[in-house]
């Protein structure tokens, strides 16, 4: 019996898709400061570039990206010039999936510290290399085993924040108890290796921290359904040397119908904490709902909450509001209004910040170029 998760092509075919944004954004306090030194305005290009070859149990997708931006003050945000090339191999059998993909990204690092962490960084750049496999194979009809590798190495551009590199495996094993909902058991290791600062910094080079966890979970995800959700609970254990253990759960819940659509997820987990050189418990609740005003126009509402506890706990809450339009069958418009706060609370010297952050973007999309 095939996998219905896992169609078999017989064509070959060679799909392209271009995608160009550009706009102005205006930060009203950049660095999040608590004292804020003024507002920056930016102005963003991001083009990218989708090829994709189908040819029977085999996809081969090349995605090439850049970033470029220009900004008013340099003092309190730099110029950008972020770029990424992405490959990934998708192999599918009767009852077996396998998965490679790997690449090189860049982004500015103020932005991937506050949605990984809630955590603040002096402007610079993460340069990211990755690699990672994955198989899933369904032993019966109703049992199924994945698994997969990856490792990653992560360099700054700023002296404040330590190189790295994390290197991971994990499997699940699930059983469907009916249609489109199933149990699993998912465990997970990950060792995590910062390299050396400044004496005094907070961060020993050589320094390995590992991370084991287990959990079991259920998830629901039916084709005729609106609904589909997913929550797991379980326990990990991580550190460098005496260690702690700490409760862990996550979910995700998501409904997408004919004008509404709404997600909402939730993570208390243990995550990699590249400020401090090893794993820290952090707190994660994100939700967004999106309504069609008319067939060509959306509103959407998004908070986030994300805090990170070590030797100090940082977190940051936000707020957007979002208006998207499609203008043309190859353009659409959005305007976007966030408002962020930040909050650190040292020992020392607590900390709070906010800025507003609004933004107007004009995206022009082909799907078959």
């Amino acid at each position: 019996m095939a996998w219905p998760l896992l169609p078999l092509q017989a064509q070959s075919l060679y799909q392209q898709n271009v995608e160009v944004s550009t706009g102005l954004e205006h930060d009203s306090n950049p660095g999040l400061s608590p004292t804020p030194a003024g507002g920056v305005t930016r102005w963003r290009v991001s083009p990218a570039y989708t090829l994709l070859r189908r040819d029977g149990q085999d996809d081969l997708t090349l995605k090439i990206g850049a970033t470029l931006e220009q900004s008013s003050n340099t003092a309190l945000s730099r110029d950008r010039r972020d770029g990424s090339v992405r490959g990934e191999w998708l192999h599918t059998e009767e009852n077996t999936i396998y998965s490679l993909r790997g690449g090189i990204d860049q982004s500015a690092l103020r932005d991937v510290l506050l949605q990984e962490t809630g955590q603040l960084s002096t402007d610079g750049t993460r340069t990211t290399r990755n690699i990672e496999g994955f198989v899933a194979h369904q032993i019966d009809e109703i049992h199924t085993l994945s698994g997969g590798l990856s490792a990653s190495w992560n360099r700054y551009s700023t002296e404040t924040v330590p190189n790295g590199r994390q290197y991971g495996a994990n499997a699940e094993f699930s059983r469907a108890i009916q249609t489109g909902r199933d149990i699993y058991l998912a465990g997970s290791l990950s060792n995590f290796r910062a390299d050396s600062l400044a004496p005094g910094a907070g961060v020993q080079g050589g320094m390995s921290s590992t991370m084991r966890g287990l959990a079991v979970g259920t998830r629901y995800v039916a084709p005729d359904d609106p609904w589909s959700w997913d929550v797991r609970v379980g326990a990990a254990h991580y550190g460098a040397i005496t260690g702690n253990t700490a409760a862990t759960a996550s979910g995700q819940l998501a409904y997408k119908g004919a004008r509404w659509s709404t997600a909402l997820s939730f993570a208390r987990q243990p995550v990699t904490d590249s400020l401090r050189g090893t794993f820290s418990p952090n707190q994660q609740v994100r939700a967004s709902v999106e309504y069609a005003l008319t067939e060509f126009t959306r509103i959407a509402l998004d908070a986030s909450y994300n805090r990170t506890k070590g030797l100090q706990t940082d977190a940051t809450r936000e707020l957007g509001v979002r208006l998207s339009s499609e203008l043309t069958p190859l353009w659409r418009v959005s305007l976007q209004v966030r408002r962020v706060r930040a909050s650190h609370d040292a020992i020392a010297l607590p900390t709070r910040a906010g800025s507003t952050i609004a933004g107007l973007v004009f995206t022009y999309s082909h799907p078959d170029f």
